[in-house]
């Protein structure tokens, strides 16, 4: 009877252990991508030490490098990418080129590289990622903000020549037609639609990401819940549905008639400062960096707006989100703005804290300490408000 139920059980265990080292290989062979690419031009001496391709990861709203390798002579490299779950990751090209990957099959990127033109201009090229479904989404997602870009610039120089001619009817043109505007709602546009395409796959997250999470919550929300019913092991999707839902929370700790958050910042001292010490006056709260271009170039308007002002209950704190304290001492040094200048120790904290992105962005609060409004750049419908602020009887 023994030697019976052993003959019965051989057949089933040696099956069962053939299951186990199939699954077991096909989880190995899945374990690992690999990207690998060909640079066109690499970095000539003495800049040599950029001849390498780094993996970046967004790891809680900060990207943070998590591999890298050199290129080879020749222009060639590889990476290999644990990837057990398919997912996002960025790549740094010889410091000069990007290109944003998902990680479910193996993938092949060729870059430019060094720029080989005598005028080095700091403007990447396109970068094709050849590979997958899902990377080709990537690839039409990347294409539309490439071409955006462009156009902005070309808009941009149009708008720099009008202002230098004489010709009053072609800047009166430009006024009219507001290219920037038309140009982000042309990009919106296109994101959508790839979206609306896209919108069950676990690489659409990526495109989700382009949308203003504000503006576009009824795009955004269903489109995760769906997700993460779907693919409960897509991480990405669970992480992007828990910060909209932390946004969400606190966009409603910052809507108009809301105090300000209580929270302070240390000055070039170390001494903290809080907002409840400008109680009584109107205070535009602008947070700024040493490396933004626009916040820097608003810096003169809002000098004259403060001494217009600051005698009539107006005054201004500016807080900078740069990571290098040197950098931000040094601006400091040369804008020579009159008002407080405080430093966030953590710029990510800061940005979840007031909801932004970009800077500048600016909060106006009224003498009660409560917000009057948020406002990305310093417009001149800013400047309107808070004159009208001010004035008003």
């Amino acid at each position: 009877m023994k030697n019976k139920y052993m003959k019965e059980l051989i057949p089933v265990a040696a099956a069962l252990l053939l299951m186990s080292t199939a699954h077991a290989q096909q989880t190995k062979a899945k374990k690992y991508i690999t990207v690998q690419g060909k640079v066109q031009f690499l970095n000539p001496e003495p800049y040599t030490r950029f001849n390498k391709v780094w993996l970046e990861k967004d790891i809680g709203g900060e990207r943070k490098k998590v591999d890298s390798v050199s290129i080879s002579p020749d222009g060639s490299w590889q990476l290999k990418i644990l990837a057990p779950r398919p997912s996002f990751y960025s790549l740094d090209i010889a410091a000069w080129d990007r290109a944003s990957i998902y990680t479910d099959a193996n993938l092949t990127i060729h870059s430019r590289g060094y720029d080989t033109a005598k005028i080095k201009i700091k403007n990447p090229p396109y970068v094709f990622v050849e590979g997958s479904d899902a990377n080709n989404f990537i690839n039409l997602v990347e294409h539309a903000v490439y071409r955006n870009y462009q156009t902005q610039i070309a808009e941009s120089r149009e708008l720099y020549f009008a202002s230098q001619s004489k010709d009053s009817a072609w800047n009166a043109y430009l006024k009219i037609k507001d290219p920037f505007r038309l140009l982000n709602e042309d990009f919106n546009d296109r994101i959508k639609v790839l979206i609306r395409a896209y919108h069950d796959k676990p690489v659409v997250i990526y495109a989700l990401g382009m949308l203003n999470w504000e503006a576009n919550q009824d795009i955004i929300m269903p489109i995760l819940g769906n997700l993460n019913k779907k693919y409960p092991w897509f991480k990405d999707a669970a992480e992007f549905q828990k910060t909209m839902e932390d946004r969400i929370a606190q966009a409603k700790l910052l809507k108009p008639g809301k105090p300000i958050p209580a929270v302070s910042y240390p000055d070039a001292k170390g001494s903290l400062h809080g907002f409840d010490q400008y109680r009584g006056n109107y205070l535009l709260i602008d947070f700024w960096a040493s490396w933004c271009g626009p916040c820097r170039q608003a810096i003169p308007k809002v000098k004259a707006l403060y001494t217009k002002y600051k005698d009539q209950g107006f005054d201004v704190v500016s807080i900078s989100i740069d990571d290098s304290r040197q950098a931000w001492v040094k601006a400091m040094d040369e804008e020579q703005m009159p008002w407080q200048q405080l430093l966030s120790p953590d710029k990510q904290n800061t940005m979840k804290t007031f909801l932004f992105s970009g800077i500048p962005t600016l909060y106006l609060v009224d003498r009660e300490g409560k917000i009057v409004g948020s406002y990305t750049g310093f417009t001149d419908h800013v400047q309107q408000r808070i004159e009208q602020l001010l004035t008003k009887k």
